[in-house]
Parts: C-alpha cells; structure tokens; sequence
C-alpha cells in the first residue's frame, strides 16, 4: 500500500515536474522567435511558418519535448546565420571568404539537423511539425525536390493550413522552373524547354495554391500567385481572372487602405517589376524574375490573420 501511495506521488510529482518544464520550453521557443525576427534577412512569411511549427511543438509528451528541442536547434543555426549576415552588411568591406564561412557552417548545422529529423519518431501533430522543420531545413539548403516531397507528405498528415499550400504552391513551381526550363546562351535566360510538362508541373502548383484558399484576407496572396503561375504556363484569360480575384481581396484589406501601403507592397504591382513578362506562351523566364517574385514573400502577418 505504501509503495503504491508513493509511486503515485512520485508519478504525480515527475507529471508536474514535466508540465512547467514543457512551458518554459514553450517560452524558450517564442523568445528564440521574437529574437529571428529582429533581422531584415529573415522574411516574414518565415516568421509566421515557424510559428506555425511552434503551435505543433506545444502538445505534452516526450515526442513534442524532442520536437521542441530539434526545432530550438534549427532556431539557434538560423540566428547564428542571420546574425553573421547583419555584422557582415554593417562592415564598410566583407571579405567573400567570411561569407562562404557563414553559409558553409549553417549547412554542416542544418544537415546535422536532418539526420536527427529523418526518421518518424513521433504521431499527431508532433509528425507533422517534424515533416515541416525538415521541409524547412531542406529548403534553406536548396533541394527543391525534397522540400516538395516533404511539404506533400505534410499535407497528407493533415497539414492542411494555408500557410504549408502556400509553401507547396510555390516550391512546386519553383521545382517546374528547374526541372522544365533551361539556361539559352542566346538569350541570356532561362526558356521553357518542355512546353507540356511544364504547363502540367505549373498547373499542380496552382492545385496547391487552389486548396489553400480559406475565403479570408490570405486568399489575396494565394490568387496572386495563381495568376503568375497560370500565366508563365501560357493561360493569360485566367491569370487575368485571378489577378483581378487578388485585386479584390486586397484592395478590400485594412493594410491595402493603410498610407502608404500600396499594392506595390504587398507584391500587387500587376504592371511592374513583380509581374512575369514572357512574352508569348512559351516565353523566356528568367532567374531575376524567379528571384523578384519571392519579394512577395517579405509581406508582414501574424498566423492568426489567416482565419476569421
């Protein structure tokens, strides 16, 4: 009887012991935030996105416990990164050198990082944030390809915020534009080079984009992105329709009437530098437009924004 009174106490104490654990840990993560997002160089559809992450970290439990402590680990490298950067841009002259060393350590940190998130290790909603921090990780590093298959796999674990079908949406036509699309000497930019496959890439982007759309403000940067994919895949009718869809949403937003904010801003500049201009249907796309059109993503919201 006494052995069982004190492991009862003694379970109680260790489940109190791991719940104000859990919510310093939950502070700790959100300090790590508000301190990323101090710096110019981090984007704020990535503030928001690692917010997103956050929200699956905070269930209690030694799965969510592990996922915290992988994803203060990925906050910690993206500091450390962004940190170099800004003390690199406040000197009159960075040597090349310091730079690649920067961007050489976060690599090694974030490869690491994967290897720890490679396996599924943990269920609910703890999976699917560990599906999203290496979604992440391989997108900071460049492989397209695998942050696709991530973000799909996401999705299919019920993922299914507009935030993670934006991110498809874009790292699917992103992956069309590599895949599709090749470098011409003559023109000195990149050309559709298989005009079907592309459009059928270009097109699952949209389906992407397509089942994100809630019927709330975020639908403005969804329809836009519609109508700029629709059009580099050559169907200008309903590219236009969507940009006018955009249009609407935003032009109807609190932060579309606020001075100085103007559409330019909020990536809406339909006639200027946003806007893909490639001529005919099989047009040249170039690699500075592909570059300009991820401006869209410095656009400031909270995750909460995003539903009524």
């Amino acid at each position: 009887m006494r052995n069982t009174t004190w492991n009862s106490q003694a379970r109680g104490q260790s489940e109190a012991l791991t719940k104000a654990m859990s919510t310093a840990d939950h502070q700790d993560i959100y300090k790590r935030l508000d301190s990323l997002v101090e710096y110019d160089t981090v984007s704020s559809f990535a503030h928001a996105l690692y917010e997103l992450i956050a929200e699956y970290t905070l269930a209690q439990g030694r799965q969510a416990l592990w996922l915290r402590h992988r994803f203060a680990e990925y906050l910690d490298i993206e500091t450390r990164y962004h940190r170099s950067l800004k003390a690199l841009v406040s000197r009159s002259s960075a040597p090349f050198g310091d730079l690649r060393s920067a961007t050489e350590k976060r690599e090694i940190a974030l490869r690491a990082l994967i290897e720890q998130l490679g396996r599924p290790t943990t269920v609910g909603p703890a999976e699917r944030g560990r599906v999203l921090l290496a979604a992440e990780c391989y997108y900071q590093l460049g492989l397209t390809d695998r942050v696709v298959d991530r973000l799909e796999h996401a999705v299919e674990l019920g993922a299914e915020h507009p935030l993670v079908q934006f991110a498809l949406g874009y790292n699917r036509y992103l992956l069309a534009v590599q895949a599709f699309t090749a470098y011409s000497a003559d023109s000195g930019a990149r050309e559709i080079v298989d005009e079907d496959r592309f459009r059928v890439a270009c097109l699952r982007a949209v389906t992407a984009f397509q089942e994100g759309l809630r019927g709330d403000e975020f639908d403005g940067q969804l329809q836009w992105w519609i109508g700029n994919v629709l059009e580099a895949a050559g169907f200008p009718e309903a590219a236009a329709t969507s940009f006018e869809k955009a249009g609407q949403i935003i032009g109807a937003s609190e932060v579309a009437g606020q001075e100085g904010a103007g559409d330019a801003e909020l990536g809406l500049d339909f006639d200027g530098q946003y806007r893909y201009e490639t001529g005919d249907e099989s047009g040249p796309i170039t690699e500075e437009e592909v570059r300009e059109a991820a401006l869209l993503l410095q656009r400031r919201y909270q995750v909460s924004d995003l539903f009524d």
